[in-house]
């Protein structure tokens, strides 16, 4: 399997992982945070965001998780992709894994009988978490788009006859001195 091979199928990997990512926390976002207030009362719009927001977040880790080693793919197959940044997008896909479990973790208001003040806390608590990753994910995709083309043909690794050719050689011992 060639390294361009291995870049394609890890990069189709991670714009899947953050873009469906990005789409459920702008659809809490824009959707549904906003309407669970207006249309619902307080006790039935705290069962639904804990039914939601529940899968939301496991939704977000899920794909943080399939995005961070999708995204360190290519890095290690192509050197001209290693640095920095690779740094900096790795630690922000953990951020907003992290912050997804943070969210899942946190205990939801009782669903039997909620102030709308505990409701409003729990709109304004997963709205921040959703504005958070939705900023780190359309920074990632931003930075994919803007990567440049690879310079080399990646790393190419030995076919297993060449392996077998190599420990051969490096197996014979050399020949004893000649006692003449």
């Amino acid at each position: 399997m060639s390294a361009s091979l291995v870049r394609a199928i890890l990069d189709a990997a991670f714009l899947i992982a953050v873009a469906v990512w990005a789409g459920s926390s702008l659809g809490v976002l824009a959707g549904l945070l906003p309407l669970a207030g207006r249309v619902l009362d307080p006790p039935a719009a705290v069962r639904l965001l804990r039914a939601v927001l529940a899968r939301y977040y496991l939704w977000g880790a899920t794909c943080g998780a399939l995005a961070l080693p999708a995204a360190l793919g290519a890095p290690l197959s192509f050197p001209e992709y290693r640095g920095a940044w690779v740094g900096v997008q790795a630690l922000l896909i953990v951020a907003g894994t992290l912050a997804m479990l943070a969210g899942a973790n946190s205990p939801p208001p009782a669903p039997d009988d909620p102030a709308p003040s505990q409701l409003e806390r729990l709109r304004r608590r997963a709205g921040r978490l959703a504005a958070v990753v939705l900023a780190i994910n359309l920074t990632l995709l931003a930075a994919f788009a803007f990567r440049p083309p690879p310079q080399t043909a990646g790393i190419r690794e030995p076919t297993p006859q060449e392996r077998a050719r190599r420990a051969a050689a490096a197996a014979v011992p050399p020949a004893p001195p000649r006692l003449d």
